[in-house]
């Protein structure tokens, strides 16, 4: 029998694509299968996996491995699933990038899109002397005229951010996804996305995130050490 609601964290780091990560693929692979998942998306920075390569850790760990790419883009960082190739040289032309996604039948998703709003600093915006901003103005920046859907669990986001990632997606009308961002074995899985019906293939993965047949869940608290 076929299982549904299948967990995966689509958002996670190795230290083969991401300077930042201190977990090689393997720790990555071994700490989601201890938590249960049924497969991850390793998104590394502006790194694109070989799927051939991604194919034969599926094979010999029995987890499903996918690959993405966190882009970096002059209007935030957009998680890319389904394009195997590099992006690197659409980044500053979003028109161009989302209409080339689309017809690689990918899909791509704002990643923590209020980041630089609520968690580069330990104190609110309030204690920072900032002016309250209003998620509806926030919703209106650009990129989310591109992206398909939107990160809302991320492990690494503070509360205030996760709450107005929340109400972006009941604004936008979009079911958003959710992704550990782990960069250390402690971290994987701590945030993901539920998939409504069995996912077997990149394709039907791309299929559900395109079509919000999906739920963000967070399932416990990120236990991040420096930040990561």
């Amino acid at each position: 029998m076929k299982k549904s609601h299948m967990e995966f964290d689509l958002h996670t780091h190795s230290s083969q694509g991401s300077a930042c990560s201190r977990m090689n693929i393997w720790d990555l692979i071994h700490a989601a299968c201890q938590k249960g998942l049924d497969g991850v998306c390793i998104t590394d920075h502006d790194y694109c996996w070989d799927p051939r390569e991604l194919a034969k850790l599926h094979k010999e760990s029995g987890l499903q491995v996918y690959g993405g790419i966190e882009l970096s883009t002059s209007v935030g960082e957009i998680l890319v699933y389904g394009v195997h190739q590099s992006l690197l040289h659409l980044r500053d032309d979003l028109p161009r990038l989302a209409q080339f996604v689309r017809e690689s039948k990918g899909v791509m998703v704002a990643a923590h899109p209020f980041r630089t709003d609520f968690s580069l600093s330990a104190f609110s915006r309030e204690e920072r002397g900032l002016e309250p901003i209003e998620v509806e103005v926030m919703c209106r920046r650009s990129i989310f005229d591109f992206v398909d859907t939107l990160e809302v669990y991320n492990g690494r986001s503070c509360q205030e951010e996760i709450n107005a990632a929340r109400k972006a997606t009941k604004i936008l009308g979009k079911k958003g996804t959710g992704g550990s961002d782990a960069h250390s074995i402690l971290s994987v899985g701590s945030c993901v996305t539920v998939f409504d019906a069995p996912v077997e293939n990149e394709a039907h993965l791309v299929d559900q995130l395109l079509n919000g047949c999906i739920q963000a869940k967070k399932k416990e608290v990120s236990r991040n050490v420096l930040g990561m």
